[in-house]
């Protein structure tokens, strides 16, 4: 729980809402790793709240499905299982496929297209001037294509699948050669939707996501 401690002081009435979003984006950064305990003594010295408002937190991320609270042990940070990892990705290949075929398809406005680009050159610019991780500059093009769908139906569900936990979980399975496969995979959905070609973007889109699955579950 490093660089966590809270010193400003905190009104009674937003305890809850306090300790509930800086614990809820502690455990997206990954400063809590899929499966730890989520100690209430160290979370209260941490968040600087009172058991009443830290316990009601915890029950609102476990009904978010960021946490698990397990029986004579507390709560923890959710971990997935192989069968919740294979539904995840199907779900992402249908909603990020749509995204995909969306994007390409506002393509065809001119705006949208020169601000597609420009996204895109951005971030080939900041891949070339620093060492970005490649965890970051997936987590862009995802939310690019997203963007570019302007579907505010499919954003929504997108934030809740709990993405920042999946991606915690499964990194230590990808290496050289997925990071690789994965830049071209995104490369050819990147030149279908730049194109304006739907169809291509959105079977593209699910054909990286099904191998992205295939390469995490073979190393699970």
């Amino acid at each position: 729980m490093q660089n966590l401690i809270i010193t400003t002081p905190v009104r009674p009435g937003n305890a809850t809402e306090h300790a509930l979003g800086v614990l809820r984006g502690a455990i997206q950064e990954g400063r809590f790793a899929p499966g730890q305990r989520l100690i209430e003594a160290d979370l209260m010295q941490t968040f600087t709240v009172t058991r009443g408002p830290l316990r009601e937190a915890l029950r609102r991320l476990a009904s978010e499905g960021v946490v698990d609270i397990v029986p004579n042990r507390g709560a923890m940070v959710r971990i997935f299982n192989r069968q919740e990892m294979i539904d995840l990705f199907r779900i992402r290949e249908v909603i990020e496929g749509l995204a995909a075929r969306q994007a390409a398809e506002a393509m065809a406005d001119e705006r949208c297209r020169i601000k597609f680009e420009a996204a895109l050159e951005k971030m080939d610019r900041a891949r070339s001037v620093s060492a970005v991780p490649f965890s970051k500059e997936n987590v862009i093009f995802h939310e690019l294509v997203l963007t570019y769908a302007r579907n505010k139906q499919l954003t929504g569900l997108m934030r809740q699948l709990q993405l920042p936990l999946v991606r915690f979980q499964i990194r230590a399975s990808i290496d050289d050669a997925y990071r690789e496969a994965s830049r071209r995979e995104h490369q050819a959905v990147v030149q279908a939707v730049s194109k304006g070609n739907a169809a291509q973007a959105e079977s593209l889109m699910r054909k990286h996501l099904r191998q992205a699955a295939d390469r995490v579950i073979a190393r699970l």
